[in-house]
């Protein structure tokens, strides 16, 4: 099976404190509700209906994914800092440096997920898996006309929202070691595997906090994450078996295409890749992945599964796909 994978670059206006303290949870929220509101009325397609090239091949891409009975959808979010060089506050909280905002990612995807639908929008009424992990949802979906089980599993990177609570600890490289393998293994064993983080200029997908130029709190994009390129290089890894490679690979993260495609594409042809074509606000790729992740779900098409990624104009300038239905 194949999976899409997605990430961009965080510019974000500091906003007031989320419901349950996660820094710009109320903001995720917001954007998650905006879109499942545009998504809510795009039809769904009905493949019968399609040109007969366009529908071979969308029934090929869906085939190995419907095959088991399970669409099997991975989101990992990397470490999500805000890096702007100067402290972070809000009312009387203090988040120093560079806070980490995909715990409050996490929580505002999860409420989507598991709640109301509305119109054709069907990333909703997940409910927690009830087998010991709490970080997975599950949904029985009616996909091209075969009934199928929806799984969405979830994990994000930081291990607090403080970055100097998480350099240098224990906790975060557990969790940095985590997500790694986690992410390693939805490129190899998922149907849908999304990276939704930052690019660190080519250096990313990246789980770990950021690695600064010395003496001071910029990062280190030109001498160690451009050089060395650590994340890409460990995802090319994965991929290199061809047998054991994502049907949809989303990077959601800023510029990917011009950091990540070239390279993907001809590591894993016959994966689909979702990117975006410039440093974005992070609420274009958010979306983004939630219209992909939904369009999985409902079994659309070439044109569909496109509009679903695009839904808004700055998605419909900066977001695109290759690969999926060629």
């Amino acid at each position: 099976m194949k999976h899409v994978i997605i990430i961009c670059l965080l510019i974000l206006p500091f906003t007031a404190e989320a419901r349950r303290g996660y820094v710009y949870q109320n903001s995720f929220e917001a954007y998650g509700e905006g879109y499942a509101k545009n998504l809510a009325n795009l039809a769904n397609d009905r493949i019968s209906n399609l040109p007969a090239d366009q529908r071979a091949k969308c029934e090929q891409r869906y085939g190995r994914i419907l095959n088991d009975g399970l669409i099997d959808i991975r989101v990992a979010m990397g470490y999500l800092d805000w890096t702007t060089g100067s402290v972070v506050r809000s009312g009387s909280r203090n988040y120093g440096y560079s806070p980490s905002i995909d715990i409050g990612a996490y929580y505002a995807l999860v409420d989507l997920i598991t709640g109301s639908c509305r119109g054709n929008f069907q990333l909703c009424r997940f409910r927690q898996e009830t087998s010991g992990n709490p970080y997975v949802f599950v949904k029985n979906v009616t996909v091209q006309g075969r009934p199928v089980r929806a799984r969405v599993e979830i994990q994000f990177a930081s291990a607090t929202e403080y970055l100097d609570n998480n350099v240098n600890s224990s906790s975060q490289e557990q969790r940095t070691a985590y997500m790694q393998n986690y992410y390693d293994r939805a490129l190899q064993d998922a149907d849908a595997a999304f990276y939704f983080g930052h690019s660190r200029n080519g250096g990313g997908p990246d789980f770990a906090p950021p690695k600064f130029i010395a003496g001071t709190n910029k990062v280190n994009y030109a001498g160690y994450y451009k050089k060395y390129r650590p994340g890409f290089n460990k995802m090319l890894q994965s991929l290199s078996n061809p047998s054991r490679q994502a049907d949809v690979i989303g990077m959601m993260s800023c510029d990917s295409r011009d950091h990540f495609m070239s390279k993907l594409r001809s590591t894993a042809p016959k994966s689909g890749v979702i990117t975006s074509t410039n440093v974005l606000t992070v609420e274009e790729v958010y979306t983004a992945m939630i219209g992909g992740m939904d369009a999985l779900v409902r079994g659309q098409c070439q044109k569909s599964f496109y509009k679903q990624l695009r839904m808004t104009q700055r998605n419909a300038d900066n977001i695109t796909m290759d690969g999926m239905f060629e």
